[in-house]
């Protein structure tokens, strides 16, 4: 095996960041042809050619068929791209999400592993997942825009856990009561050392010139500056990264998570970087390095990499952005040579520097991603009609060449009518009018000497090809309504892009198994319920899914009739009736429907509570009304109220108390009456009941 090969297969000390510059620019230039693909993706969505103009006419020598002909814009692929995006996110938000166990002893925890699942998707507990006050999520927009444009859709999954330092003013009592001991040595004036290596110890990120600063000013004022490390972000991370300038396999492979590396590229600001140092234990000097040297990054690269090549541009403006430092994240997937042990590894250098001709070393950070099993990225293609990755169609490549005709037939159809209006004047050699227009004065010598030149008939042809070219257009993609096959493809892109969602969840809900708290408390549909971890072995299958004809209101609202009519046959109570009236509100809004839904004891107490405070009011005089809901709980409080001694006792000695308190039950029982007459509709008697156990209901 050759040196590079094993150092690229097996674990060593430190990496060979040479090796993996190398292995990054021999990367980037192979994937050149799939880089022109998503530029060429790009400016076709984008309505982007060579030698537009601002007034949309076409000039220069090239112009054709004249100087000034329409040169207009049409937006056939972006329209459908953009009604494809807005079609997966609306699928994502209203989609049901549920967790499947895989192994027997996992049955009994899918109901409530299913509800966090659902809570981590519409909270914001996945930073960037979820758009703040949008009813888009940010993240999964535009990895729907990525894999409808650009072919590939590429989400890395991490676990993010910030702790921010602030300064804070604390007093020799506060800093006491956290130790005895140091304020004790404080007010002696002892042993500063060891004071110093205390303060240390009490409060991270301290540093020795900052702690005997703090010992002075505890001394001489009674309080001190002091960091407080707090934690700001303990969630999974998600970010949706560009296939074509964020996120690089080699060119050859078929399976993303069989590659040998991966990298991620990336932008920090100094001061993220000087962060890093404490937070996540960065080399101090590569990072003082790479900060003073490699500061700058030309703006237009972090759109897509090599974008300089991009031959369409409406301007030659180039900036640069000189607070940005590129970094590079290598993953690898490395074995140890004296066990055979597999492992993912991390990492982190620059691109243009490797350290060896320098005091500093060439990496940020090099370490075994631990609990890591695989990649952590989810990787989904928009056409799967070849192994390898990168060999992938894009919308606009599908849609070009409609795009063209439907250009061609406006651009033709503009040209005609401004040749109409005013078509070619025939005058004399050498005597052209110098002025035109309507109540202009032209001279003529005789009669016939100017006249206006034939114009082109009306075409009503280009009108019916550019609508065939756009129907063409929705069936290639299933954006047909009418079409049956189109219904097929428009759900299959959904399921596609949903798939790659559940995969998401499920590495991120992997990901708060291995790192996430031991416990917290979250709520879903007003029920707050509390969440273990468990052990990370637990395995679920994630599944989420949505009919795409549930975007029909009519389809969605005659789907719930026909449960709310199951009813009628659910003999044995098999379906759970606050469930159905849980699954109906969130199908009408799930936003109001998790406001307004409560869970079931909570609803009987606020029952309860409303009931008694008019049978309060009842009491002392005040004519209540029944409440819209909740009568057969009101009934019972009622029946328990009424059988109290003092209650009964006015009631036979006060009339007007036992009227108001008649009336109000009697709303009440009217409502229940209400209910059992829908059923007598039903059934054409009374239900059948023994005692007050029905039996209407029970198989025969």
């Amino acid at each position: 095996m050759e040196d590079f090969q094993k150092e690229l297969t097996y674990v060593s000390k430190e990496p060979s960041v040479s090796l993996l510059r190398s292995s990054y620019s021999k990367t980037i230039t192979e994937l050149e042809s799939y880089f022109h693909l998503c530029r060429t993706s790009y400016d076709d969505r984008r309505n982007w050619w060579p030698g537009k103009s601002q007034d949309m006419r076409k000039h220069g020598a090239d112009a054709f068929p004249w100087e000034g002909a329409a040169d207009m814009e049409s937006h056939v692929i972006d329209e459908r791209i953009g009604r494809l995006t807005s079609l997966m996110t609306a699928a994502l938000s209203r989609a049901n999400v549920r967790g499947f166990p895989v192994n027997s002893d996992d049955v009994a925890r899918s109901k409530v592993v299913s509800s966090f699942l659902k809570w981590m998707v519409s909270s914001r507990y996945i930073p960037r997942f979820y758009k703040e006050m949008e009813l888009a999520y940010k993240e999964m927009e535009l990895a729907a825009n990525y894999m409808c444009e650009r072919g590939i859709l590429i989400t890395y999954v991490g676990w993010n856990r910030e702790d921010r330092s602030y300064l804070q003013k604390l007093s020799l009592e506060q800093i006491s009561e956290i130790n005895p001991e140091v304020g004790e040595m404080v007010i002696s004036g002892d042993s500063d050392d060891e004071l110093v290596e205390m303060l240390q110890g009490l409060f991270n990120g301290v540093t020795p010139k900052r702690a005997k600063k703090a010992l002075k000013q505890l001394r001489k004022t009674g309080a001190a500056e002091l960091p407080i490390v707090r934690r700001q972000v303990d969630a999974p991370m998600v970010k949706t990264l560009a296939p074509d300038s964020e996120f690089f396999f080699p060119y050859y492979v078929s399976d993303p998570q069989r590659a040998p590396y991966c990298f991620y590229k990336t932008y920090y600001t100094a001061q993220e970087l000087e962060g890093k140092v404490i937070t996540d234990g960065w080399d101090s000097g590569w990072v003082d390095h790479v900060i003073e040297t490699l500061s700058g990054v030309d703006v237009s690269s972090l759109d897509r990499e090599n974008s300089g090549q991009r031959s369409h541009r409406m301007t030659n403006h180039v900036s640069t952005a000189d607070d940005l430092i590129e970094v590079i994240h290598c993953y690898q997937r490395l074995i140890d040579e004296e066990d055979g042990s597999e492992g993912i590894y991390e990492t982190i250098f620059h691109k243009s520097f490797d350290g060896e001709s320098s005091d500093v070393q060439g990496y940020a950070k090099f370490e075994l991603m631990n609990g890591y099993e695989e990649y952590p990225v989810v990787v989904t293609k928009l056409s799967e009609d070849n192994m390898r990755l990168y060999d992938t169609q894009t919308i606009p490549s599908m849609l070009r060449g409609i795009q063209n005709q439907v250009k061609l037939e406006r651009d033709s159809r503009i040209d005609r009518n401004s040749i109409s209006t005013l078509p070619p004047m025939m005058h004399p050699v050498g005597q052209a009018p110098t002025d035109w227009g309507p109540g202009r004065k032209i001279p003529y010598r005789r009669k016939g000497d100017l006249e206006f030149g034939p114009t082109p008939p009306y075409n009503s042809g280009s009108v019916e090809m550019e609508r065939t070219m756009e129907e063409q257009a929705d069936r290639l993609i299933g954006l047909d309504i009418e079409n049956q096959i189109s219904q097929f493809k428009r759900q299959f892109i959904v399921d596609k892009f949903l798939y790659h969602c559940s995969e998401v969840l499920a590495l991120a809900f992997k990901n708060f198994q291995r790192f996430g708290p031991d416990s917290l408390f979250f709520r879903v549909s007003g029920d707050m319920q509390k969440f273990d971890k468990g052990s990370p072995d637990d395995n679920f299958d994630i599944m989420i899914s949505y009919d795409v004809l549930n975007s029909d209101p009519e389809t969605q609202q005659k789907k719930i009739e026909q449960m709310v009519q199951l009813t009628l046959l659910d003999r044995n109570g098999k379906i759970d009736i606050d469930e159905l009236l849980t699954m109906a509100a969130n199908s009408i809004d799930p936003l109001m429907a998790d406001r307004v839904l409560q869970p079931s004891e909570q609803a009987q107490e606020q029952v309860v509570k409303q009931v008694t405070d008019d049978l309060a009011k009842i009491f002392a005089g005040i004519e209540m009304p029944a409440r819209p809901n909740g009568a057969q709980i009101a009934m019972q409080v009622i029946q328990q109220y009424a059988q109290q001694p003092d209650v009964a006792q006015r009631l036979q000695g006060d009339e007007a108390f036992s009227a108001r308190l008649e009336k109000y039950a009697g709303q009440y029982t009217f409502q229940l009456q209400q209910a059992q007459n829908a059923q007598i509709g039903r059934v054409g008697t009374a239900p059948a009941q023994m005692g007050e156990v029905q039996t209407q209901n029970i198989q025969q």
